[in-house]
């Protein structure tokens, strides 16, 4: 006589269902942890390649800061005529420049495209990257802090930022242009190549005032004080 076959039981059948939900909601997260620490590690890669590119331009210019806009296109209080970024490093960064398709966005390839660019907050340029709007997922705050320097009419910004990076090599030259990396639960989501060693990772906070305040006080003091 054959044996009868068990079935399951509406409440194991639902316990079964919970145990598999449970897992793929401890799962998903997960995978989506693995993903963006394999985009972090991406995007430190490419740090460190456009810091290949810094080396051999300080060996060239005995270690001083270019003085470059921040970003692509854009320009501070000297009307925009400064060289950009992307134009640096164009003649020391062994890769296709960054360039405007038929669309009117950019063409960007590694090292100048940060994985986890991946959308803006900005509706008006339609949530498009930073890599596709401006050519490079990252910034260059020394630019940003000679742009400031040149606004409060430091004697010479370009030499007054770069002795207060010597003064202090805890400042990152390069940094993204975004918070994409949010895998901390405190501190900064940004990453950073820094001045000196040229060593990628966890971005500072450069705009906390307490750092700030000494920072631009060297500036001062080494780029002459202010005109008058």
């Amino acid at each position: 006589m054959r044996g009868k076959i068990r079935a399951f039981t509406l409440i194991e059948l639902l316990v079964s269902i919970s145990v598999i939900a449970l897992l793929i909601g401890i799962t998903i997260p997960a995978l989506g942890g693995a993903r963006e620490t394999s985009r972090r590690l991406k995007c430190l890669t490419n740090l460190k390649g456009i810091g290949g590119g810094f080396q051999v331009y300080f060996n060239d210019h005995k270690n001083f800061l270019p003085r470059v806009s921040p970003l692509h296109g854009s320009g501070g209080p000297g009307g925009g005529n400064d060289p950009s970024l992307l134009d640096l490093l164009a003649d020391y960064v062994d890769a296709p420049t960054p360039r405007k398709g038929d669309d009117g966005y950019f063409i960007v390839t590694d090292p100048y495209r940060c994985p986890s660019d991946r959308a803006s907050e900005d509706a008006e340029l339609g949530f498009e990257p930073k890599w596709r709007t401006d050519g490079v997922s990252y910034d260059y705050p020394p630019g940003i802090f000679m742009d400031f320097a040149e606004g409060i009419f430091v004697r010479n910004p370009a030499y007054g930022v770069t002795k207060a990076y010597e003064n202090d090599r805890a400042w990152p030259i390069v940094t993204d242009a975004g918070d994409w990396h949010k895998l901390r639960s405190t501190g900064s989501a940004r990453n950073a190549l820094y001045y000196g060693d040229l060593h990628a990772d966890w971005s500072m906070d450069i705009n906390d005032p307490g750092l700030l305040g000494p920072f631009f006080k060297d500036v001062v003091a080494f780029g002459g004080g202010i005109a008058p």
